[in-house]
């Protein structure tokens, strides 16, 4: 198997995947995650199940495939397991099978990730199941429909759609992200990195690079959960955003072009996903994502001095909102500190509700409002 990467309007010269997921065997009917990193396929090696079986690899840092290896049970079995295809929510596995309890010959079958491991495969019933077979199944990211092959007689087949019933429809649907990633100042495209961190368990979700011509990304992020997208690139300040789908299904696609600004003196951003109780200045767990990604940062470029300010809405007395500021800058200082970031490159500062970014005459506008801010003094 090889990979080409699409840059701008040009494809690049076609490379081996290496030999941790090519061998000497079959190796065919690749899937890749949303975010390029995880790759199923089938293969006819040794050391599998039965005859074709379903294999896995993933990128490593060094870019390359690591060494594959077998999904085993409960997705693999003696006999054929062919077609995967890893649903943009990277939970749902859909391959077709003919040695799992079905209908005779390929049936279409579902697992869904939990944890590291994969539940039983379910049959996904008749009518989309029959004697025939059916194989190469792939679901739109809203999990409502499908395409798939099925045979129409010997070496004959047929592309279809289907609805798919709300009992095998995705729990996590596909919230597509896309956007450009440019220069603040001179406005110039930007290859940068942009991941997903879900919040709740601080752990990555997706990662992808822009394009470095035209500094477009997309992104495929699941429902069900709280998102920061972080956007780096060496030599810029990181920029971060919130998505909260935690409590709804997102269906059009969402637009964020990221403005980036270089690492020099006065240079500014929203931490948007630092979080406080009302009237409270304790860090909310969940701010631990965007703190870590922000030790990170400062770890990187030693020489970086950053002043830590806090923002709250002119709802309350002057004196109130400044002394809340103040602690709210104080415990994202603190946090830092923990970590090994040196107090004389934190400062912080309470300034109430002195720089709104917005009047506050709307519940939307005092939210904006309350926020955490940094910028570089060095």
């Amino acid at each position: 198997m090889f990979e080409s990467n699409k840059v701008g309007n040009d494809w690049s010269e076609p490379k081996n995947l290496g030999a941790g997921v090519n061998t000497s065997g079959w190796e065919a009917q690749p899937s890749l995650s949303s975010d390029g990193n995880e790759l199923y396929f089938v293969s006819e090696r040794k050391g599998g199940l039965g005859g074709y079986d379903i294999w896995y690899s993933r990128k490593g840092e060094n870019e390359n495939w690591t060494k594959a290896v077998n999904l085993g049970a409960p997705i693999n079995t003696p006999f054929d397991e062919i077609a995967p295809y890893i649903h943009v929510n990277n939970q749902n596995l859909y391959f077709a099978s003919n040695g799992l309890p079905g209908f005779g010959s390929y049936d279409i079958y579902v697992s869904e990730k939990n944890g590291a491991n994969w539940q039983s495969p379910q049959n996904m019933g008749a009518p989309l199941n029959d004697f025939d077979d059916q194989y190469s199944f792939t679901v739109t990211s809203n999990g409502k429909f499908a395409y798939y092959s099925k045979e129409q007689g010997r070496d004959h087949s047929q592309i279809f759609t289907t609805p798919i019933p709300e009992e095998f429809q995705v729990y996590r649907k596909g919230n597509v992200v896309s956007g450009q990633v440019l220069d603040a100042l001179t406005k110039k495209p930007l290859k940068a990195k942009v991941e997903v961190m879900e919040l709740s368990s601080n752990t990555a979700i997706t990662s992808v690079f822009s394009d470095s011509i035209t500094g477009n990304y997309l992104i495929v992020v699941p429902s069900r959960s709280e998102y920061a997208l972080f956007v780096n690139e060496p030599g810029y300040l990181f920029a971060s955003r919130n998505f909260n789908y935690a409590d709804v299904d997102v269906t059009e696609a969402v637009q964020v072009n990221i403005e980036l600004f270089q690492s020099g003196q006065n240079s500014s951003i929203i931490l948007e996903n630092i979080f406080f109780e009302t009237n409270q200045f304790e860090l909310l767990g969940k701010s631990t994502t965007e703190l870590d990604h922000l030790v990170n940062y400062l770890q990187e470029d030693p020489s970086i001095r950053i002043e830590i300010s806090g923002h709250t809405d002119n709802e309350g007395s002057d004196s109130y909102n400044q002394q809340l500021s103040l602690k709210r800058a104080n415990s994202v200082g603190n946090y830092l500190r923990s970590k090994g970031i040196g107090q004389n490159r934190v400062v912080e500062k309470g300034y109430g509700s002195k720089k709104p970014l917005l009047s506050n005459d709307s519940k939307a506008n005092r939210q904006k409002n309350r926020r955490i801010e940094l910028l570089i003094i060095k």
